[in-house]
């Protein structure tokens, strides 16, 4: 039971892992069917399929099957000419399995989009954090019961909402400076979608100084700036449902917008 433990740990604390387990052999191979190892999103292991060739093929497909948000089943020629250059003489087929997280939204800025977007984001299953540096906003009467609230600055705010890459962080703060913040930690943090609430104008100016900030261009693709899709109408509640459409699009595994 270790591994499925040690899975069960890492999903509760937010991540993405997969288990690939040998579910069928034919002929010599290096373990039997049930054999399983844990892969993490960075490449680590636990546990072991047989080692060698085919145990680093699978590790680099289970990485790839948690990018994906996908599983997927892998088979492997153990022979002469075979798709693994091990000479074992048989065959494997492992699958990969992916373990996903509860879905996490973390709000940052508590102000007026931040009510409906929390409410409608409930109901579609996420975990739902909201934080904001000023307390009459962060105040856990406006919100849900089941929203956590933090009165806190922007970076500390995000540390502690415990973003990893299964959270999505949603960005509508007061200024850019603020934005500015919240968008660095969330994505050195590594959430798979950070959106943000703004112009075209204030999201060029944010996305220079996270360039400033040293903040890569492939961590740039994550954000989403200005955010949403274009639902019509400009109330709190329209935008709260232009940010959730894009989000889930994207964990759905389609394109951000609708034109593809």
């Amino acid at each position: 039971m270790g591994l499925y433990q040690t899975a069960a740990d890492l999903t509760a604390a937010g991540e993405t892992v997969a288990l690939a387990t040998v579910i069928e052999v034919d002929g010599s191979a290096p373990q039997d069917p049930g054999a399983s190892m844990l892969v993490r999103a960075d490449g680590t292991t636990e546990g072991t399929i047989g080692g060698g060739t085919v145990e680093e093929l699978t590790r680099e497909a289970a990485v790839e099957a948690i990018e994906a948000r996908e599983p997927r089943t892998e088979e492997w020629e153990l022979r002469p000419g075979g798709n693994t250059g091990m000479v074992c003489g048989g065959e494997m087929t492992v699958f990969v399995n992916v373990l996903t997280a509860d879905a996490r939204l973390v709000i940052a800025g508590a102000g007026h989009i931040a009510v409906p977007l929390s409410e409608m984001a409930l109901t579609m299953g996420y975990e739902v954090w909201v934080l904001d540096d000023r307390e009459a906003y962060a105040d856990p009467a406006r919100f849900d019961d089941a929203v956590t609230v933090l009165a806190t600055d922007y970076d500390e705010g995000v540390a502690r909402a415990g973003v990893t890459d299964n959270t999505a962080v949603a960005i509508a703060s007061r200024s850019g400076t603020f934005d500015r913040i919240a968008a660095r930690e969330a994505l050195e943090r590594g959430a798979y979608y950070v959106g943000l609430v703004a112009s075209d104008t204030k999201a060029e100016h944010v996305i220079e100084g996270l360039r400033e900030d040293g903040v890569e261009d492939d961590a740039l693709e994550r954000l989403h700036a200005p955010v949403g899709i274009e639902v019509g109408g400009g109330d709190p509640e329209d935008v709260a449902l232009s940010i959730l459409a894009q989000l889930n699009r994207i964990r759905t595994g389609l394109s951000p917008s609708l034109d593809g």
